[in-house]
């Protein structure tokens, strides 16, 4: 069985265990809306390039 000490220790060493978790999360989270944000750009950037390529098709 646990000591009070030893439970506390336990309780303690989880919590930051969770808070780490919760850092990794938020820092996940900051990775991925900036990947959204390159996506949708590289997206435009697609149709654009896309857009071109048939006019110039077009005069040849």
């Amino acid at each position: 069985m646990l000591t009070v000490q030893q439970a506390v220790f336990t309780v303690e060493s989880l919590i930051g265990k969770v808070q780490q978790q919760k850092q990794l999360i938020t820092h996940q989270q900051q990775v991925i809306e900036q990947l959204l944000k390159e996506n949708k750009q590289l997206r435009k950037e697609n149709e654009q390039l896309k857009y071109r390529v048939q006019e110039l098709e077009a005069r040849t």
